[in-house]
């Protein structure tokens, strides 16, 4: 829809100004061939020479009421023709056309990517989520209505869509069908509510994460679909009050986070169907990375905490581990 608009705005814009170029040729070859009586060539050729300041000299002798019409159509016409091409060169390297050539080639880049993360919204939240998932290497698309906020995307390689993050139309821009996830960090409780809904009626299987400002707004998102909800300032209290009580331990993770910033990471795993009755030694084998797993926790919900390689597996079971790669 966006690109839609570009592409309309800009076919205007050049109209209008193809028209007021049109207007001013015809315009000056009426009036020589009215005032002088020169032939119709004769006229659109004294006509263009002026516009364009070429400055070829008079096709003929000109009349005294000649002269005063080119005064004019000088004083006038070059006016009308300098915006009508300062105007053109702005909307070809500066506006709309470059736009929507941008647009077209994020449009080809989200259709190619498959499992991948939507984020909504650009607000402090939005961005410590954004900076981790790229960390990670993972592909997200970036949905933001406020396109002031979109400057804190410049020099990153990631595709956005301007507008509101509810709507059908961006949201299908973005690839939510073919998306794995999608994280809502707008400013209101009721607008992620509103996001997760229509993502989940168009997508029922993406996991859905939002930012939550309280308890009763948590219980709300749940209720609608949420997958998971986030608040962000419990963690933070809790992370403050670790920092007292426990700071030994979260000491340790600073530690880790800082000497491996770009591979360190805590991961929640889930076992598939082909994991039904083998092994976590195996499981851990088969991974690309080295990770210590901490627990497991079972669909009966039983947690089995510091598991032994021999760890039977089920489906559906998760996977707690802290990961270096």
């Amino acid at each position: 829809m966006h690109n839609k608009h570009i592409r309309q705005n800009f076919a205007r814009k050049l109209v209008f100004l193809l028209c007021l170029l049109l207007i001013a040729l015809c315009a000056g070859t009426s009036g020589y061939m009215l005032i002088e009586g020169w032939s119709l060539l004769d006229s659109l050729f004294m006509t263009v020479v002026t516009l364009s300041t070429i400055g070829y000299g008079e096709t003929h002798h000109l009349s005294t009421a000649g002269q005063v019409f080119t005064i004019i159509l000088i004083v006038s016409g070059t006016g009308v023709v300098g915006y009508g091409l300062s105007s053109l060169t702005l909307m070809l390297f500066q506006g709309d056309l470059p736009n929507y050539l941008k647009r077209r080639k994020m449009e080809k880049i989200i259709a190619r990517i498959s499992g991948h993360i939507i984020l909504c919204g650009l607000s402090r939240t939005g961005m410590y989520s954004l900076n981790e998932i790229e960390r990670s290497g993972r592909q997200i698309v970036v949905i933001e209505k406020d396109e002031a906020q979109l400057v804190k995307l410049e020099g990153r390689d990631i595709p956005y869509i301007v507008g509101d993050a509810s709507a059908d139309n961006n949201l299908l821009a973005a690839g939510v069908n073919q998306a794995q996830a999608i994280i809502t960090c707008l400013s209101s409780d009721a607008e992620n509510a509103f996001v997760v809904v229509t993502a989940k009626s168009l997508n029922p299987s993406i996991f859905a994460v939002s930012k939550s400002e309280s308890e009763s707004a948590r219980k709300k998102l749940t209720s609608v679909g949420c997958d998971k909800v986030v608040i962000p300032s419990m963690l933070g209290g809790m992370t403050m009050a670790s920092t007292v009580l426990r700071p030994e331990a979260l000491h340790f993770f600073e530690i880790l986070r800082s000497h491996y910033n770009n591979s360190f990471r805590a991961e929640l795993l889930s076992a598939g169907a082909e994991w039904e009755g083998r092994t976590l030694g195996e499981f851990s084998a088969q991974q690309t990375v080295s990770m210590v797993v901490i627990a497991l926790e079972h669909p009966d919900g039983l947690v089995e905490f510091d598991p032994a390689n021999d760890a039977l597996l089920h489906e559906g079971t998760a996977i707690m581990a802290v990961s270096n790669g």
